[in-house]
């Protein structure tokens, strides 16, 4: 609900105050607030409501006019492997001569060794730092005030490459300790105690307490810890009160490889370790049973969906149709890519994908509604970034990480209303100011204070020595 909270005096002082925009807002009936002003203090928004009376009460230090543009809340990518754009450069093309390993959503056999190794691969911080901060700048120029690493190499180096673009992260080890040996045997790789240390030691070093870059401990994927890792997991986070999440229930195959290695399923496991918590996001969570949703709505966790590149990969798991199933009772689902290192997935293209996926699959265009969509793209990520109930909305009390987006452009010509000019028109072109934690880190289209052509000729020299030593 939009309301004006007011402060302790009369025109008492705020950061920024910004106005004369189409507010987006999900909670109304009718999708939209105008004529409505927005104030910002500490990074927090303090007041929301009618023009005039924010502006009889709050004096900002800044004003930005939103014009012909909506104001809406930042959009969150919640999965991507930003350590593997590493893999990105120096790799010519080739074209396709079969499927690629992940088509089917991969075999456990030959995707659980590869990504495990990935996750704990040594890289030097520096590199990782230059390679992954112009991809953070795409993503800050497209809307998207918050990321969240789903298991990545060189993890030092991405915490450092958040806190120097400004954006939102929730960054962390992903632990893994069963992988399968070369002849596809299921095998203790790794000391778990030893695992659980090191994430421990991690989460000291990145909980900086300035809200910028959160720390998260995650497995892999379900079937690739044992049961005494995803303990330790669960109770890790648990008394740090942080976030965690697990790669988990991916395809029908990687279901059923899981419980014939383990004689349970993995809903069973993950409930049993204590996994299950309003602190847990189920990333892909494609293949699921009645039983499954009903222990995940139980437990309260997030589960992840990511619909482009999940599709570009042939991951084929739309067809299970768990995110309509999963909206339906109530479970939060949160958007991502998932498509590094192809691509550098906008949040447009990914709620166009997940309208189009799951309207095409169940030959219904109201399978996923353009609300659904939206808010699967702002809000309901908040507790896969540590941070529930805290972003994806505009209202006193939320962080003030906000976008404007210009609906000036010919293509927006069928509608300015905010819900479908985001949904169905508007392109990361048209974003013109993304703020974070109050701060104002995109201006006119342009990271604020970044030299953005030296940030891609330091990626492209850092590619450069990865290629020289293999």
């Amino acid at each position: 609900m939009v309301s004006v909270a007011a402060p302790r005096d009369p025109r008492s002082g705020c950061d920024l105050l910004i106005g004369g925009g189409r507010l987006l807002d999900l909670d109304a009936a009718a999708g939209v607030l105008d004529g409505a002003s927005i104030a910002v203090l500490d990074g927090m928004i303090v007041a929301v409501g009618p023009r005039q009376d924010v502006e009889a009460v709050w004096a900002p230090a800044r004003r930005i006019d939103a014009t012909d543009q909506v104001i809406a809340p930042g959009f969150v990518d919640a999965h991507v492997h930003l350590g593997a754009f590493l893999g990105a450069g120096g790799q010519p093309y080739a074209a396709a001569t079969g499927p690629g390993p992940f088509s089917g959503a991969g075999r456990p056999e030959v995707v659980l060794p590869m990504v495990a190794r990935m996750c704990s691969m040594p890289v030097p911080d520096e590199l990782v730092t230059a390679v992954v901060r112009p991809v953070l700048m795409s993503m800050l120029r497209s809307g998207i005030t918050s990321v969240v690493d789903a298991g990545s190499p060189g993890v030092d180096g991405l915490v450092v490459a958040a806190h120097e673009l400004g954006i939102r992260a929730a960054i962390g080890p992903s632990l893994a300790d069963l992988w399968h040996d070369e002849h596809g045997v299921l095998v203790q790789q790794a000391d778990p105690e030893s695992l659980l240390a090191d994430a421990a030691r991690a989460i000291d070093h990145y909980d900086t307490g300035d809200g910028c870059v959160r720390p998260v401990v995650s497995g892999v994927e379900t079937m690739a810890c044992s049961d005494e890792l995803l303990t330790g997991i669960a109770a890790l986070t648990a008394a740090r009160n942080i976030p965690t999440h697990v790669h988990t229930h991916i395809s029908d195959n990687s279901v059923r490889a899981h419980d014939a290695a383990f004689g349970r399923t993995a809903t069973q496991r993950l409930t049993d370790a204590g996994m299950l918590t309003p602190r847990c996001t189920a990333m892909h969570a494609g293949s699921l049973t009645d039983a499954d949703i009903a222990a995940f709505t139980a437990a309260g966790v997030t589960v992840n969906h990511n619909p482009v590149g999940n599709a570009m990969l042939g991951f084929g798991i739309t067809a299970g149709g768990s995110v309509p199933r999963l909206l339906a009772a109530g479970v939060p689902v949160a958007l991502g890519s998932d498509y590094a290192p192809s691509a550098i997935s906008t949040p447009f293209e990914m709620i166009r994908a997940t309208l189009m996926l799951h309207r095409d699959i169940a030959a219904l265009d109201n399978a996923i509604t353009l609300e659904q969509a939206l808010a699967m793209a702002t809000g309901n990520a908040g507790a896969t970034l540590g941070l529930p109930g805290q972003i994806g909305r505009i209202a006193p009390g939320q962080l003030a990480d906000l976008i404007l987006v210009d609906i000036t452009g010919p293509h927006h010509l069928a509608t300015d209303h905010p819900i479908p000019a985001l949904a169905l028109h508007a392109r990361a072109s048209d974003v013109t100011t993304v703020i974070v934690g109050g701060y104002v880190i995109v201006e006119r289209g342009q990271l604020v204070g970044v030299d953005e052509p030296a940030l891609a000729a330091s990626a492209r020299q850092a590619y450069r020595k990865l290629a020289a030593h293999p």
